[in-house]
């Protein structure tokens, strides 16, 4: 099993693999030379492919983390062999690469793995892999229910059904739902159109508390990460959504390596091209969790009116650029922050304090 004190100099051998649902495109690189070859999506059967070739040889098997999930890794794990999953961003292509299939890619994976240009992501375990399923899933229902209400909007828009003609109520509650089920259209076709909305506005949400529903079960039989989402819901402007998925995606808090590692999760810390004495950072590097990154910005706007510290910190970075971009910069600033607190609420196992 790989541990956090491998290096790469621990193995003789490097197995890059191009996984599919049906087959693996597969290199083995040594110091004698490399080979290719392709076979059926087993694992059993291709650790037994190597075990029974090189029963003697250090293997660092490698391939890409995407649709095919841990199922070949859990497998190696077992076996007591070392595997990385790579994240494919951080393979390195050159500029003028025009070609690419199965082949090209398992060949890329095991040069730059025996040449120690990668190194593996943090795989989650069995636990936080439940948590993230339902996170996901809880995100894609509000991503559902986000571009349903825009057709409703659209639609109400387009028709030139205003506020005026629909009974006072809170947007999108449950009383203005029932509204617009009951708001004077022109023709029966409208009608339809709305009801059909509604409908599927009615269907998400009543899934939402489903996933919801099964989240507090979930918390229930597992007390440790229970805690964890406490301590992060201290923190202004984590409520139950943006603490779960954040907690989904980095996995478990133990293994943080530092306060930076948690930003770059999200894609929040800046990019850098210094020289000597010359420092220059530029915008953030986009590299994390879209959805993560999304969830902490919305966090960040109600940090900085619940805690005067993150509030004048805003208000400090906003004045220093241009009006046109300034509130923007500085509410990434923000939300980069925020993944700092929520660092030491998990690696201390406590609840923020606002001074």
């Amino acid at each position: 099993m790989l541990t956090e004190n491998t290096t790469f100099e621990s193995y003789d051998m490097c197995i890059g693999i191009d996984t599919d649902s049906k087959s693996y495109a597969v290199t083995y690189l040594s110091n004698q030379g490399e080979r290719s070859l392709k076979m059926p999506a087993h694992p059993k059967a291709l650790h037994q492919y190597f075990r029974k070739r090189f029963p003697d040889k250090r293997l660092l098997y490698v391939y890409e983390a995407g649709a095919t999930g841990y199922d070949l890794y859990d497998y190696l794990n077992v076996e007591n062999e070392a595997c990385w999953i790579v994240h494919p961003p951080s393979i390195k292509k050159a500029p003028n690469d025009r070609v690419k299939n199965n082949r090209i890619d398992s060949h890329t994976l095991a040069m730059q793995g025996f040449g120690r240009q990668i190194e593996g992501i943090r795989v989650p375990e069995e636990p936080y892999r439940e948590l993230r399923h339902l996170a996901v899933t809880r995100q894609q229902y509000v991503e559902d229910a986000r571009r349903i209400k825009q057709r409703i909007r659209s639609l109400l828009l387009f028709e030139h059904i205003s506020g005026e003609d629909l009974p006072p109520g809170k947007h999108w509650s449950k009383r203005f739902r029932l509204a617009l089920k009951h708001v004077s259209v022109k023709n029966e076709t409208i009608r339809f159109k709305l009801d059909t909305h509604l409908e599927d506005l009615e269907y998400v949400h009543n899934k939402l508390l489903h996933v919801h529903k099964q989240l507090r079960y979930f918390y229930l039989q597992h007390t440790d990460i229970q805690a964890f989402i406490r301590y992060l819901r201290s923190i202004p402007g984590f409520g139950f959504a943006v603490s779960t998925y954040l907690l989904a995606r980095i996995g478990n808090p133990k293994y943080l390596r530092n306060v930076r590692e948690l930003g770059a999760f999200a894609g929040v810390v800046p990019t850098e091209h210094s020289t000597g004495e010359t420092v220059h950072k530029g915008s953030i590097t986009h590299m994390g969790d879209a959805t993560l990154r999304s969830l902490l910005i919305e966090a960040a706007w109600i940090a900085i009116r619940k805690d005067a510290e993150l509030g004048a910190f805003y208000y400090r970075i906003r004045a220093r650029h241009p009006f046109s971009k300034g509130s923007k910069l500085a509410i990434v600033a923000v939300a980069r922050k925020l993944t700092h607190r929520a660092y030491r609420v998990l690696k201390e196992q406590r609840s923020y304090v606002i001074h």
